[in-house]
């Protein structure tokens, strides 16, 4: 086959967002996710086989357009659970959900850490007892896999209720691949605030630093542990017991924590995440964020235990949110007061002045130490007086 016969998927190149629709669609099996030299899947397309059916091209969420999400309505919520609160990201309106669905003989898919903590993959759980897999974010390309695509469309098509969450670009992939049964009452697509995936290859590397660094293999990670706070979280690994050692937790509060800093300054992000395809035209019925900046857009409603920005696109996405509210303490709220800690909800970020240095020097194998001399990523004057009076402003609303 020329390559003036491949499907546009093989010529996205940047454009690409990674989420595993076009191979989960394609009849012959002649579309694999492939890692690049960053870990960003890929698809590679086997010519001999493909027939041009255009069923990878249909699925994609970089292809075509999509209409924008609707906007039903706009609440701050916060879990009444503690456990549940302090467990979870942000105000633990997620869980409730994927609860729910649950309850009621479905499944829910959702990223979880796979290879010992060195990747991020999406699973299907059907158990309560596997649901804190799926909890919490974690800030890595999680791949999608085929069997997910699959078993979401086996149970929507048995009649048994499905909750999909992920970025607006996986929902979108979702979508594009179930076609119309997306449609069906039965199906609830959750989207995350995303301010952008970061290299799967970075975090692998970073993950096996500091390993090496606490003398035992990191066993279990929460990217947003709340010792210090919901503010100001921090990063914490549990790490195995190394030789004549014994195992231990590490935690470093987020902006003193390499590679999230790295993650912050948009250097580490897959390039797509510049020009997302899928803000706000995802599809989502439900999306779910931090209320950064709470405390100023409503103050009544901070709690230094999280606090979620919770937006209902769909009238099925209000309904559904509707029938766990009692779990949660809530506020009507609006896009005009979620939007200043959250530009990422409806922009793409920009990249890091030096970003294409960085990526090649990561391609071309350099250690983490010596990336770590080259780019410390240390927050300049403005970030640092900003810090502290983050910092003023949290301990005078405690004291509150």
């Amino acid at each position: 086959m020329s390559n003036k016969l491949l499907p546009q998927i093989a010529f996205l190149n940047g454009a690409c967002c990674g989420c595993g629709a076009c191979a989960a669609a394609c009849p012959k099996g002649c579309v694999a996710m492939e890692p690049d030299a960053w870990g960003f899947p890929r698809p590679s397309v086997d010519a001999g086989a493909c027939v041009g059916c255009g069923a990878c091209e249909r699925a994609c969420p970089a292809l075509g357009e999509r209409a924008a999400d609707g906007l039903e309505r706009v609440l701050w919520a916060r879990s009444r659970d503690e456990g549940e609160l302090v467990r979870s990201s942000s105000g633990g309106v997620f869980g409730l959900l994927a609860r729910r669905a649950l309850a009621e003989g479905g499944l829910v898919a959702g990223a979880a850490w796979a290879d010992g903590c060195g990747s991020v993959r999406h699973v299907v759980v059907e158990e309560e007892s596997g649901l804190d897999s799926v909890m919490r974010s974690k800030y890595v390309q999680s791949s999608v896999g085929p069997e997910v695509y699959r078993a979401v469309q086996d149970a929507l098509r048995s009649g048994r209720r499905v909750l999909f969450s992920g970025t607006a670009c996986q929902v979108a992939g979702m979508r594009g691949y179930l076609g119309r049964l997306a449609g069906s009452e039965l199906f609830l697509a959750v989207d995350v605030i995303c301010h952008g995936v970061p290299s799967p290859e970075l975090w692998r590397r970073w993950v096996e630093h500091v390993g090496a660094r606490e003398g035992g293999a990191v066993t279990s990670v929460n990217m947003r542990g709340k010792e210090a706070g919901w503010l100001s979280f921090s990063e914490r690994y549990e790490c195995a017991a190394g030789e004549g050692g014994d195992g231990h937790t590490c935690s470093t509060v987020f902006n003193e924590d390499w590679y999230m800093r790295a993650f912050l300054a948009n250097v580490s992000l897959r390039p797509s995440c510049f020009s997302c395809p899928a803000k706000r035209s995802s599809g989502s019925d439900v999306t779910l964020g931090d209320f950064w900046g709470v405390q100023a857009q409503q103050p009544e409603a901070f709690d230094d235990r999280g606090v979620s920005a919770v937006l209902a696109n769909t009238p099925k996405g209000a309904a559904a949110l509707e029938a766990v509210l009692p779990g949660f303490e809530w506020g009507e709220s609006s896009l005009e007061r979620v939007l200043p800690g959250n530009p990422c909800l409806t922009g793409s970020v920009r990249p890091y002045r030096d970003r294409e240095a960085f990526m090649a020097a990561l391609a071309g194998g350099a250690s983490i130490p010596d990336m770590m001399r080259r780019w410390s990523f240390e927050p300049g004057l403005r970030q640092r007086v900003v810090s502290k009076a983050k910092g003023v402003a949290k301990r005078l609303l405690r004291r509150a």
